[in-house]
């Protein structure tokens, strides 16, 4: 990846000081040797040919097949659109429903009760922000009827907030009225480059947002001269761990890089992923677990790859999987 030489000296250092530990060295392997996953695609698309950019996918409770669900977003006549497919074998997606247009980067969180909250960036001319919505079951989630939702104002930049994740989901007697919704998402700095923030909607009208400062600076001493965008919490052997995307040079997108982080979202390790295309461009990852229709546990790893800095065959999303243990 074409990350200056101060960033790769940085790194080593990092590395030298805070030790990887041997779970973490073996979840980087598997992460980074993509020829060595029991399944690779390049170029996801649905059955209806429509791409399926930033794909986040789950699994639901009540799933007893094996089938997966996945959000995502495509773009058409200059118009992006959150949409919902569904997968009995990961590598074959039907779509399900368009959620809604004129958005993206659609992240989904299930709750103990079976209600679902979706999460994405809307946008419009010259401006984004987050909408959250409520889905009472995967009934509902499947049709598109949502009960209630709420955009969340922009209190950090006076453009452009998006790019939302779920952190922690707490709601008391299964009532949005009485709940706190941590969030994670960026915001677009002095109009300049986008960096992390998180934030808490209470009882889903009340927003508070601050910026993550701690984790700003660290990817800033590393390099990072562009964006510092996407990041997706997920747990390997009992611990946490995120994934977060970074670009190395401000408006380059073959500078996109992926970092594995610790349980507090600071970096351990700049991710040197081995594509057969050699392909050095990713971002907009996540790692999901699901079980197969064998009951056997899998990690889908997914990421987008951009044009520019990607094997052509290879540009569009990624999805791969491995083995949960």
């Amino acid at each position: 990846m074409r990350f200056n030489c101060a960033l790769f000296i940085s790194l080593h250092v990092l590395q030298i000081c805070q030790g990887l530990s041997e779970e973490a060295l073996t979840l980087s392997n598997r992460l980074e040797n993509t020829r060595a996953a029991k399944l690779l695609i390049f170029k996801l698309r649905d059955n209806e040919g429509r791409g399926m950019d930033c794909l986040d996918a789950f699994q639901a409770r009540s799933t007893k097949n094996g089938s997966c669900f996945g959000v995502s977003h495509s773009l058409k006549n200059g118009v992006f659109s959150v949409h919902l497919s569904e997968s009995t074998d990961l590598r074959n997606w039907r779509h399900v429903i368009e959620l809604d247009q004129h958005g993206s980067q659609a992240t989904v969180h299930e709750i103990d009760d079976g209600t679902f909250l979706l999460a994405y960036e809307k946008d419009a001319p010259n401006s984004c922000w987050i909408r959250l919505r409520s889905y009472p079951d995967l009934k509902a989630l499947r049709s598109g009827k949502h009960n209630h939702e709420i955009d969340l104002p922009r209190t950090l930049a006076p453009t452009a907030e998006g790019t939302p994740s779920f952190e922690k989901v707490e709601i008391k007697n299964g009532n949005l009225a009485t709940s706190d919704i941590h969030l994670r998402f960026h915001y677009y700095k002095y109009a300049r480059v986008d960096q992390l923030a998180s934030g808490t909607l209470t009882n889903f009208k009340e927003w508070k947002a601050t910026p993550s400062k701690k984790l700003n600076q660290a990817f800033i001493k590393l390099g990072a001269a562009g964006n510092i965008g996407d990041r997706s919490k997920f747990i390997w052997k009992d611990k946490s761990y995120y994934l977060q995307e970074v670009q190395g040079t401000r408006r380059d997108w073959g500078t996109w890089g992926l970092f594995l982080c610790d349980s507090n979202g600071l970096p351990l390790k700049r991710l040197d992923l081995k594509t057969p295309g050699n392909s050095t461009a990713f971002a907009n990852a996540t790692v999901s677990r699901i079980k197969d229709k064998s009951g056997q546990e899998l990690l889908i790893f997914t990421a987008f790859l951009h044009s520019k800095g990607s094997s052509p065959l290879e540009s569009g999303q990624m999805l791969l999987t491995f083995d949960a243990l």
